[in-house]
Order: structure tokens, then sequence, then C-alpha cells
């Protein structure tokens, strides 16, 4: 491209309208009643050099705005001078900068070229003009593609354009470079199986100035599938394998033949499962499922026995397997326990995988008689005499501590008497016995019928009076049965008043008073008596 016509033309009305000016300045004039004479040619630099124009960078990239500049300072000592708003600028060829009029702007170049700039100073009336060649650098075209879906991330390659990638002297910036493979070449693999923004810089010219960036966002068309770990299970279980998949969206495969979702396992094996997708990526998972058989136990017992002697229960494992340890459902461990009576006995062996087996046994029994005699019991025998008790059942024989083998025996003293009944169609024995305690002290504790609360200490209150008596409690009641006063202490005794301190009207009061005796010997016969009665409150 040439432009030397319209430079040509430039220059010459330039050089004709300074030869003006500089003879103008020659000529004296009048300001302020002043004559001034201007010795020295305004168009004259009086600075340290010619403006110049200038582009930073130098060298220019293609396709990047670089700066474009003219220096007029320079041309001028005093820097007031300079000021751009003492200059017209204009920038040449105007197919290219046409209708730039500032000192300075950013501009992007195709392809090399040649510009100029005339600038005019306004107030000298003279102008400066620079010529400069733009040497422009081949720009790269990254060209990655659009933000990418693809099968499988890990070990992806990253492609600009066939046209970037051929082009001598550019290096290349990748990031983040820890996920990549080779991140200073045109094509990196990827690392990591992750959706990612990947960054690049082709820097190109003869020290990288020219520096350009592209991106691309890279995601996992498809989700991958997971069947889980391994799995042990034992005999009965199963194992529920999901694929996560939804087949109205996938073609799914599995090792079976099924082409659902999720599958059951009920058998050892290897179990596999296969998606792919409408955009054709394929992934597939696999897993393996173990089973393991159950302990099988027998178990057996030592025989029959009467109810309340031992029997030995045995648990045998005859399964090939090595079995950690048995248990009962009695609580009780070991491959033998004893038990003494009927019911259904559970025993569990686990074996060194986890599995179980089980197996149960009821023993016979032999049923035992069941002797029925009255729970222990105070007599005075002096008044009540012997009494008879009869312990007769059916099929039995008897035996009775004293000796006797009748169905009874007369209860004549006190002491203890056993009774042991056999059964004669089994000989299965049990026992039963009764303590007799002769007691006739009815009245250990002596109740008063009547008293007088009147402070003259004769007959005062009303309580029990005893030498010695355990446990003792007495509640006293009025006619309508309100309990007016109570005492688990012989010592505390009723003074006749009521629980508010007011005195308790005269007339009759009734009683309930319990306590356990003591025999003649000073010993509790165990044993406790009652009395009820009445008491009258004399005022």
């Amino acid at each position: 491209m040439s432009h030397t016509a319209p430079k040509a033309l430039i220059l010459r009305y330039m050089q004709a309208k300074t030869s003006f000016l500089r003879t103008l300045s020659l000529v004296l004039v009048m300001a302020l009643g002043q004559w001034v004479v201007r010795a020295q040619d305004p168009c004259v630099s009086t600075g340290t050099g010619l403006p110049y124009v200038s582009t930073n960078p130098n060298y220019v990239c293609e396709a990047l705005d670089a700066f474009v500049y003219i220096n007029v300072a320079q041309a001028y000592a005093d820097p007031t001078d300079a000021a751009a708003e003492n200059f017209n600028f204009s920038w040449y060829p105007f197919d290219v900068l046409g209708g730039t009029s500032t000192q300075s702007f950013n501009m992007v170049f195709d392809s090399t070229t040649t510009i100029w700039c005339v600038a005019m100073d306004l107030q000298n009336n003279c102008t400066w003009t620079d010529t400069i060649v733009v040497q422009v650098q081949e720009g790269v075209i990254i060209g990655l593609p659009a933000d990418t879906l693809v099968c499988d991330l890990n070990g992806f390659t990253l492609q600009p354009s066939a046209e970037a990638q051929a082009m001598a002297g550019v290096s290349w910036n990748w990031e983040p470079s820890l996920l990549l493979v080779d991140s200073d070449t045109p094509t990196p693999q990827l690392l990591v199986d992750a959706d990612q923004w990947y960054y690049v810089t082709a820097s190109a010219g003869p020290s990288g100035q020219c520096a350009y960036e592209d991106s691309i966002y890279v995601t996992a068309n498809v989700a991958p599938i997971d069947l889980g770990v391994d799995q042990e299970l034992c005999e009965g279980e199963t194992a529920a394998l999901d694929s996560g998949m939804d087949p109205v969206l996938e073609s799914l495969l599995w090792s079976t033949g099924d082409t659902v979702s999720s599958i059951v396992a009920d058998t050892t094996g290897v179990y596999w499962v296969t998606a792919v997708n409408p955009q054709g990526c394929e992934r597939s998972d696999t897993v393996q499922i173990s089973i393991y058989d159950n302990p099988v136990l027998v178990l057996d017992a030592d025989g029959a026995a009467c109810e309340g002697q031992p029997v030995m229960l045995t648990a045998t494992v005859t399964s090939d397997t090595i079995v950690a340890g048995v248990g009962w459902s009695s609580g009780e461990a070991g491959n033998s326990i004893l038990v003494t009576g009927p019911g259904n006995y559970e025993a569990i062996a686990v074996d060194v995988t986890g599995c179980t087996g089980t197996a149960s046994i009821s023993p016979a029994f032999y049923p035992s008689p069941v002797p029925v005699v009255p729970a222990d019991t105070v007599l005075c025998l002096e008044e009540d005499g012997p009494i008879w008790l009869d312990v007769t059942q059916p099929d039995v024989a008897y035996l009775w501590s004293d000796g006797s083998s009748g169905p009874g025996v007369l209860l004549s003293s006190e002491g203890l008497y056993t009774v042991t009944l056999t059964l004669l169609s089994n000989g299965c024995q049990d026992s039963a016995s009764i303590t007799v305690t002769d007691f006739c002290q009815q009245d250990s504790v002596y109740f008063p019928s009547a008293f007088t609360p009147d402070d003259d200490l004769v007959n005062d209150d009303f309580g029990g009076y005893s030498e010695a008596v355990g446990s003792y409690q007495l509640v006293v009641f009025n006619r309508w049965g309100i309990e007016v006063f109570r005492s688990e202490d012989l010592g505390l005794r009723w003074d006749g008043r009521l629980e508010s301190g007011e005195l308790a009207p005269g007339g009759l009061y009734g009683y309930r008073a319990v306590w356990q005796p003591f025999r003649e010997d000073g010993e509790s016969f165990g044993g406790f008596l009652e009395k009820v009665g009445a008491v009258t409150l004399i005022r």
C-alpha cells in the first residue's frame, strides 16, 4: 500500500506555511506600546529533539490493541508549550486512521502498516511530522472448542486449533497445571475425572510479548457406576445391586442378562453391569458376591430324668465349617450344658465367617409329685391341741420326717415336719416342709379398757404395756372409724388429744394393735399377734 501522493501534498503545504511564518517573525510588532523583535524561528526545536511517533509495544501483536503516540514534548524547552491542548493532531493514512485526532489512541493492526502524524502547533503556527512503520506479529488463534462434554475425563486431551498447534515460536501455559500432564504443550492431558475450567495462554513474538488467551469447561457426560465393595453374605441372605441409572435414559446390561436398573444377587459369583447413554458413552462396574453356608447343628440329650434333676444337652456341628463358638437360649455358652426342667432349648453356632446355624431340642422330663402343705404356722398347742395335716395324692408313696408313711401326720409339738412324695409310676420325688411354733402368750401386750387424761399421773394415757416386743403398731379410731392416733413405738402413747392439739371428747374409742411377741426364752417366734378392742376416754 502506497501513501506517497497524499503525503507529498501535505508536506508541500506545510513547507509554504512555515516559510510565511518565518518571514512574519522578523517583522516589528507593537504590543502594549512596546516594540518587540522575535528573532527565533518558532518552528525550530528548542528542546532535546524532534517529535516522533511510537507504538507501545513497538512490536505490535496481530488482533491485539497497540498504543499509538506522538511525542512532541522533546521539541520544546518549556513543557507548557508541549501541552496537548496547544496542538491539532492528524493521523494518516486516512483509510486506516481517518478520524483520529488525539495525541494517542489504541489501535488494532492486522498487517504491517506505515503511519504518520501531523502535529500543528496552534500557538506558534507551525507543524511537526513523523512517520513509523508498524511491524505486526502474526497472532495465535487458539481456537479451543466450545465447552465440552466427554465420556471419560481422565486422559482426555485438550485440543487447540491445528493452525495454532503448527505455529512455530509459540510458548504454551495451561492452568491448573497440577491437573494436567505436560501443561506447557499445546495438547495436555487431564489427570483427574472431575468437571473443571481450564485456561491457556499462547505467547508469540521475539520475547513472547503477544499473549493470547482462551478457556474451556470440560464436563463428564456421564455419571460413573458404583456397585459398591465386594460383599460376603450368609446362606439365605441376598445383595441388592443398584446401577443408579435410569433404564429409560440408558441402555443397561447385567451379567445376569437383566436390563433393569437394579438386581438381587443370591448366589456366589462376579456381577457386572454396563450402561451406554445416547451419546455412546459406556461405563461399567464389577462386584464379587460370596455367599457362605451356615453351620449345621445337631442337638442331643443324654436321656430322660425326673424334673429337677440334670440332663446334659450337647450341640454337634456336622457341616464342614470352622465354628467360633456355640451359645444357648438359656444364656450359657459351650458345646454342652445341663438343664433341670422341661422346655425348648435353642443352640446357636457362629463360624469364622460370621454365619450362624441354629437348632432346638425339648428334652424329656418325668413329672414329679407336688406336695401341698400349709405355710409355717404358730399354734397354742395347750389351747388348740394337736392338728392333723393331710397331704393325700393319688399314686404316690409317703415318707414323713418322723418315719411314718401315711398320707398325714399329727402336729402335736413344735418343730419341722417334712414329707417326701414318690410317684409310683416313675419313682420321681419331691418334698415339702412346715414349721410349727408353739406360742400361747396371746396377751403378751396388755391394753387397759379406760384412761383418764387429767394429768394426775395415774392412767393419763393409753397404749400397750409389755416387757418386750418386736415390731409394734397401734391405731386408735373414733366411733365413726376416723383415725385419731397412730403409734409405732410402745413408748409413744395416746394422751387423749386430736392431731390438731384439741382435747378429744370423752367416750368409747376403738383400737387395733399388731406386734411381734417374744418367746419365754427371749427369742422372737417369727410371727405377729393382733388385738382389736375398745377403750373408754374419761373426762
